[in-house]
């Protein structure tokens, strides 16, 4: 009989032009169900965080946060299999509450994602809870280092996307757990490749997201200062690269950006919503990104649920090395770079036979990150 798994997750966290943000959590609800298990979502949402549709604070009710959660449950089918609760009020889309904490007590497993979850009284319902680390490295330096409360003990297994964490190569500290590296998924049936390919090598990102932090002498920055490192491949590439950027209109690098030959697009356009950013991902030729400095600087291994969409939907990925390369292949389909000749490299090696790295994506995809494979691994790993 397949497991009850109930998953916690920041969906309705991010409600305005944050497609990409949405399918992090999506892959776990979807995956699951795909696997036969019968699945709850679950979220809840604090006054603070309620907004309107100009970022303005509003009524949970009234919220840009609920509008997109119910159209998210409409799209999906997930109307019965998932609630969003007002954690310092009544109100609830979806399951009501006192449905969600009946449902936990028969649940097998309760996946946290990136700890996300907070009501003790729910998560301890359900017979075994695991922790997902989706942020490697800035989870244990915060916790470690500056006391943040990274939501960790009462977990029964923890699991994160940092392939590398806890190896002797990685420095960031482990917080003495056990922590079991695991790639993230992708439900591939949602990523089918289109017919026809983009003419750009396309990414989707935040110019700047939390401060840097420090860890034994070290500082772990954020992405805006690996593209600046190599801000200059566009000049050196086969084929225009796109980023699809978060970025303040008044941003001082935003000049530079433009002025070394990155095309720049707007999220409000193309990560409007999960089926938007999804089309964006599939129409692109391939990605090419690089990666938050902190994981470089960490050897995290980290594996960016973004990419996994990329090389699923067929399209091959040219991607900044955070010590994965030891974990997955590369090469075909999925290249890595340290260097900005080495980025321009492995851009021109995909150019050079586009179709046969297309499939390879594809196929590594299928043999890595397919959800079916993982969600069983997680379920593995917890004892569900």
């Amino acid at each position: 009989m397949a497991p009850r798994v109930m998953v916690g997750g920041a969906i309705a966290h991010a409600p305005i032009h944050a497609g990409g943000y949405t399918w992090t959590f999506l892959q776990y609800v979807l995956g699951f169900r795909q696997l036969g298990c019968e699945v709850l979502y679950v979220e809840h949402l604090d006054a603070k965080d309620c907004i309107d549709a100009a970022w303005q604070p509003a009524r949970f009710a009234e919220s840009a946060n609920v509008a997109m959660f119910t159209a998210l449950l409409d799209r999906y089918d997930l109307r019965a299999s998932a609630a969003l609760i007002e954690r310092d009020g009544e109100g609830a889309i979806g399951m009501p509450r006192r449905a969600v904490l009946d449902w936990a007590g028969g649940a097998d497993v309760f996946v946290n994602l990136s700890g996300r979850f907070h009501l003790h009284e729910v998560m301890r319902a359900a017979r075994r809870r695991v922790y997902v680390d989706l942020d490697p490295g800035f989870t244990q330096i915060w916790q470690a280092k500056y006391g943040a409360d990274m939501n960790l003990p009462g977990h029964d297994a923890y699991v994160t996307v940092g392939l590398n964490v806890g190896r002797p190569d990685c420095p960031v500290p482990t917080l003495d757990l056990p922590w079991r590296g695991l790639c993230p998924p992708v439900v591939r049936s949602q990523w089918r490749p289109l017919e026809g390919v983009g003419d750009s090598y396309t990414t989707v990102a935040d110019w700047r997201g939390y401060s840097p932090i420090e860890w034994e002498g070290v500082w772990y920055k954020q992405k805006s200062d690996e593209f600046l490192r190599f801000i200059e491949v566009p000049q050196r590439a086969p084929r225009p690269l796109e980023i699809c950027l978060a970025i303040h209109p008044d941003e001082p690098d935003l000049p530079r950006l433009r002025a070394h030959g990155w095309r720049l697009t707007d999220p409000a356009v193309h990560a409007a919503d999960s089926e938007i950013y999804r089309d964006y991902v599939r129409r692109s030729r391939g990605e090419f990104s690089v990666a938050k400095h902190g994981y470089v600087v960490g050897r995290t291994g980290w594996v960016s649920d973004r990419t996994v969409c990329y090389l699923a939907a067929g399209r091959p990925a040219i991607v900044q090395d955070t010590g994965a390369r030891s974990h997955l292949p590369a090469g075909e389909g999925l290249l890595v770079f340290d260097a900005p000749a080495e980025a321009a490299d492995a851009l021109a090696e995909v150019e050079r036979d586009y179709v046969h790295h297309a499939r390879a994506a594809e196929a590594l995809a299928a043999r890595y990150f397919d959800s079916e494979r993982v969600l069983t691994e997680l379920l593995d790993i917890v004892g569900a």
